[in-house]
């Protein structure tokens, strides 16, 4: 059964980060704006990959009423999916203080994207999954019929089991929009620790 793995999505992408890395292709200390020219320069300072990857970049995460962590609208490339927080301030001076933040992640697969010159799924296949043999792991694509995909379900305020509000998870695919099976986690988890898909 393939599940909707949350911010484990995050490890992944993280490893997808650390490839471009190993490449040439990333500088984690320069500003993201050297790859994504079209992200707002912030007021409060210089938001870069490595501040990204960690959590500290002062980047938002969801907002308090939830309200765009249940997305509905499709969004065909990562880079649209920036305008539901690319104009928001930084909520601290990056590098200030740690901040856990989906969004971020959602900006590191867009600065990804741009600096490999290959859609970001597509990246994720060929240099993540394929070569760990992750052949269950994809994204949660409402719009395609995926064999074996766990349907969500949610507590209603009288106690009863009901379907999970409907959410389009193509807004944050590094950050959370990854479906994935046990079997394949533990296959991405040794294949990190032990596989060699990166240096040490």
């Amino acid at each position: 059964t393939k599940f909707r793995i949350g911010s484990v999505s995050k490890s992944m992408t993280s490893i997808a980060m650390a490839l471009l890395y190993e490449d040439g292709l990333l500088d984690l200390d320069a500003p993201i704006q050297k790859y994504l020219a079209t992200f707002p320069v912030k007021k409060k300072g210089t938001v870069t990959l490595r501040l990204l990857a960690s959590h500290r970049a002062g980047i938002r995460h969801y907002l308090p009423d939830g309200s765009d962590n249940f997305v509905t609208e499709h969004y065909y490339n990562v880079l649209d999916a920036l305008q539901i927080f690319s104009n928001d301030p930084l909520l601290f001076v990056p590098g200030e203080r740690f901040s856990y933040s989906s969004h971020g992640y959602n900006l590191l697969s867009a600065v990804i994207q741009e600096a490999s010159g290959q859609e970001f799924l597509s990246l994720m296949r060929d240099r993540v999954w394929g070569p760990l043999n992750l052949l269950n792991t994809l994204a949660d694509h409402t719009d395609h019929i995926i064999e074996n995909r766990a349907a969500p379900y949610t507590r209603a305020s009288n106690g009863r089991i009901r379907n999970a509000p409907f959410v389009d998870n193509s807004y944050k695919w590094a950050g959370g929009g990854f479906l994935s099976t046990p079997s394949d986690l533990v296959r991405f988890g040794f294949g990190v620790l032990n596989g060699g898909i990166i240096k040490d």
